[in-house]
């Protein structure tokens, strides 16, 4: 049997380009995605720039990759409320519970043009925007409440 070392090479690089594209198909994300009605819903409210702040709450806002999560050091929850990143992003925050709660996607956040919070992807890090602003609103009080952003690893870099 005489075959020549061309015939390997050849059949290698294929073998190679084909794991190097199942190797791309895993590095994708699957995002989380809102339904038709609640994001015409979150795409309509506009932030309430205009109305006046409470007291800021101790609740802290940690965020790891494309979740945050929210640890809320007060006496008590909250419900009915509006959550704000970076006065563009809005999601509606039925309860906030004492303590921790379940982690956040950041794609569950849209603006005005239905676009979700910019994460980042694996072969596009630098589309990510960082968190810099969270507050909760009272759409019934028409009150706004800051709270505490803790910045990740990324902001930390100088």
């Amino acid at each position: 049997m005489n075959v020549s070392i061309s015939n390997y090479r050849g059949l290698f690089s294929v073998l190679l380009i084909a794991a190097g594209m199942l190797g791309l198909s895993a590095c994708t994300q699957d995002l989380p995605t809102l339904d038709e009605s609640t994001a015409s819903a979150l795409s309509a409210l506009r932030y309430p720039g205009k109305s006046e702040y409470g007291p800021d709450l101790d609740i802290v806002v940690v965020r790891e990759g494309s979740m945050i999560r929210l640890t809320n050091r007060t006496a008590r929850s909250y419900e009915g409320m509006e959550l704000w990143l970076n006065q563009q992003y809005v999601q509606q925050a039925d309860w906030i519970i004492i303590g921790g709660n379940p982690d956040i996607h950041l794609a569950t956040l849209i603006n005005r043009h239905r676009e979700p919070f910019p994460t980042g992807t694996f072969l596009q890090p630098d589309r990510a925007r960082p968190v810099i602003s969270v507050e909760l609103y009272d759409p019934t009080g028409n009150v706004r409440y800051r709270l505490t952003v803790q910045p990740d690893n990324e902001a930390l870099r100088l």
